[in-house]
Formats: structure tokens, C-alpha cells, sequence
């Protein structure tokens, strides 16, 4: 018995001793980065292969061959800022053809000769229902803004009640920042989360107003479809860094990026409605040094993105979140150096990073060849967002049952 134990140990070494690194590079590659991060605790070899170019090319690889976008029913939703039209693109497995312009009904059925326009806020992901804000323009000043519900599948539109709150008096207004739309996938529930501060003479950077005895505090609020109705929240939680494309939604959590000594992502679980950070190491941010132009958050293959450019190095880089809450789980996953034409990112889909050019053509990326394409639109004066949606027929009211 001794002898059988002796040399099965014997065979088992030899078998490891000669395990290709072809084969283990094979397996490792194939998992998720959650778990490939946690593996580099196993070995000390293995904890090294973030810097092995190969393996890395082999990680990529699998991971763009995973991307949900490559479904039939998926199309892409390019949408100009403060514009009256949508521009719809469709998507085949090597271009994107088939432009279409689409129109928004109009919300203000009431304002036939009032200008109104439109505004698509990317939450990124992959969507079925589109949150959208509308503004009521006239002579150039905007004298109303009504936020919506919109499935492209179907064109149709549901208009999302105003906040029960009132405006103070003169001189203190109102600022509504949405920071998440999403679907709750425990309580099967679409909800919309957005902050409200108060502007005015006293306090005007810190959403704190006093006029008199009253003092009116900053809040967040939530709104539910079900209900059709819009509810306080108890809690405390930082607003997003300056630019809109620095919020995301994935897997029933609205997330969003800001930023105090460092980098962070914050996180708002729609279901238990709790509040939560990830820290973002200095290496990928880039923090505040000389150069930097800007962070975008993107939601890349179902994992959390992080988009970041160095203009006096024109690199960019995309990171990507290995495990929400764990600063190491963040891994360096594409590295583009040597691109100055790149002014502001738009999306992400199909193996490909949009972007608009310095000279406000669109182009992308492609993130296998690393090759760069023109897309064939010009932002021109207007700036875009775009979002990739899937086929819908359910009327939105009958989406969350």
C-alpha cells in the first residue's frame, strides 16, 4: 500500500511538472476576471501573467467573443443631444449599415407650435426601454421638460409624472440630476433615481438654499413604474463626477463614478435600495495628472468599464471591473497608444469603441485589430450618445409583470 501511495505521488508530480503552458494559459484565459484575479493568489507564476502579452492577448480574445451585443434582435440607438430627431442604426456582424432616422412622438400634444427636442441618457448596458428627457423650447428658452419612457421596438411613449416637489420661491430653483434608470429584477419593477439640490445666493455649490428661517436640503428620490410615483429615499450618497457619461446600469444596480481624494464607483442596488463603493487604484484611473482629459463609464461585454484618455500621451485605456467592491479586482484589459484624433467617447458595442474625432467625424475603434474606421455621421454642433436596445413588443406598462 505504501509503495501504490509512493508512486502515485511520483505520477502526480510529474503530470503537474509537465502541464504545457499552453493548456493552463487555455483554462485560465476562459475564466471570469472575477475568478482570474483571485487566481493569481494560487501561484506566484500566476499572478504574473498580466504582464505576459500572450496570455493578456488570449484574455481579450475570449472576452470580446462573449459580447451580448452580437445579438439578432440587438440595434444600435445613436441619439443626438438636444436634438427633434433619433437617429436609428442597425447592426450586421462586420458593419453597421442601414441608417433610418427616427421622430419621437411629440409629449406636448398641448404645444403644437412650441419647439421641443430631445435628449437620450445613456445608462448603458443593453436596453429595451429607453429613458428620455424632453425639452419644450421657445424662442431658444426652455420653459418646460418632461422626462419619458420610450421603446423604440414599438414607438410607444409614457410620460413619468413630475417629483411632488415644488419649487421654492424666487430666487431658489430646482436642479434634478437622474443618476440611474434601470429594472429591478427581484421586485420586477423599472425605477428611475435622481438627486435634487436647491440653487440659489447662499450655499449655491452644496444643494444647500436657506431664505430666511428655511433652509431647503438636498435629496435623493426614487420612482417606480408600478406605482407611477415618485418617493423620498433615506439615504446619503455623492453625486456623479461632472459629465453625464459617467453613469451606468447593469444587473439591476445603477453605478456612477465621482470623485473626492480618489476615484470611485458608486453603486445603487435598485432592489434593497443600499449604497456602496468600489475604490479605483491610481495606476488605472490615472487620478489628477498633467494631461488627462477625461473618464467615461461604459458597460462592455456585462461588465463595468471604466474609458480613460491621456492626452499629452494619447493612450487610452479601457479597464475593466473584476468584483463590485474590491479595489484589486480592476484589471488594465485594452491599451491603444497613439491616438490623437480622439476627442470624446460614445459607446461601445459589437468589438467596437465609438468615438467622435477631433474634426466631429464619428468613427470607431475596432477592439480585436485595434484598426481604426470612420462611421459615416458627423456630429457637426450637436454631441451624441448611443446605446445598443433589443426588440420589445410589450407595452411599457406590462414590461415589469
Amino acid at each position: 500500500m505504501s509503495h501504490q501511495k509512493k508512486s502515485l505521488i511520483v505520477t502526480n508530480e510529474k503530470v503537474n511538472n509537465y502541464l504545457h503552458d499552453d493548456i493552463v494559459f487555455s483554462i485560465l484565459s476562459k475564466l471570469p476576471l472575477k475568478s482570474l484575479k483571485r487566481f493569481g493568489c494560487v501561484r506566484k507564476s500566476w499572478s504574473l501573467l498580466f504582464e505576459n502579452t500572450y496570455f493578456m492577448n488570449m484574455v481579450r480574445s475570449y472576452f470580446l467573443s462573449k459580447d451580448p451585443s452580437h445579438r439578432r434582435d440587438a440595434f444600435l440607438l445613436l441619439g443626438q443631444v438636444f436634438s427633434p430627431t433619433i437617429t436609428l442604426y442597425s447592426l450586421s456582424d462586420e458593419r453597421i449599415e442601414n441608417m433610418v432616422k427616427l421622430n419621437i412622438p411629440n409629449p406636448f400634444q398641448e404645444q403644437t407650435e412650441t419647439c421641443f427636442v430631445f435628449d437620450i441618457l445613456n445608462m448603458g448596458g443593453i436596453n429595451d426601454i429607453i429613458y428620455v428627457r424632453c425639452h419644450l423650447r421657445n424662442n431658444d428658452l426652455e420653459i418646460y421638460t418632461r422626462d419619458l419612457l420610450w421603446n423604440p421596438t414599438t414607438d410607444e411613449l409614457k410620460v413619468i409624472p413630475r417629483s411632488p416637489t415644488k419649487d421654492p420661491r424666487s430666487p431658489v430653483t430646482v436642479d434634478v440630476s437622474v443618476h440611474g434608470f434601470g429594472y429591478d429584477c427581484v421586485k420586477h419593477d423599472y425605477k428611475v433615481l435622481q438627486h435634487i439640490q436647491f440653487i440659489g445666493r447662499s450655499y449655491p455649490c452644496t444643494g444647500y438654499v436657506s431664505l430666511g428661517d428655511i433652509t431647503f436640503e438636498p435629496f435623493w428620490e426614487i420612482y417606480n413604474l408600478r406605482s407611477n410615483s415618485w418617493r423620498k429615499l433615506d439615504v446619503f450618497m455623492p453625486t456623479f463626477y461632472h459629465t453625464p457619461h459617467a453613469r451606468v446600469y447593469m444587473d439591476g444596480v445603477c453605478h456612477w463614478l465621482y470623485i473626492d481624494f480618489e476615484s470611485y464607483l458608486g453603486s445603487f442596488d435598485l432592489s434593497n435600495e443600499t449604497f456602496f463603493t468600489t475604490a479605483i487604484p491610481s495606476d488605472i484611473d490615472c487620478g489628477f495628472d498633467e494631461g488627462y482629459i477625461w473618464r467615461h463609464l461604459m458597460v462592455l461585454n456585462e461588465s463595468i468599464a471604466l474609458v480613460t484618455y491621456h492626452e499629452k500621451k494619447t493612450t487610452l485605456n479601457i479597464s475593466i471591473l473584476g468584483e463590485l467592491n474590491v479595489k484589486e479586482s480592476w484589471i488594465k484589459l485594452f491599451i491603444f497608444g497613439f491616438l490623437p484624433s480622439i476627442e470624446f467617447p460614445i459607446g461601445v458595442a459589437k468589438g467596437k469603441l465609438f468615438f467622435k474625432r477631433i474634426d466631429k467625424e464619428l468613427a470607431w475603434i475596432d477592439l480585436t485589430t485595434h484598426m481604426i474606421e470612420d462611421f459615416g455621421a458627423k456630429e457637426g454642433d450637436c454631441s451624441f450618445n448611443m446605446l445598443v436596445c433589443k426588440e420589445n413588443f410589450l407595452p411599457i406598462d406590462r414590461c415589469n409583470k
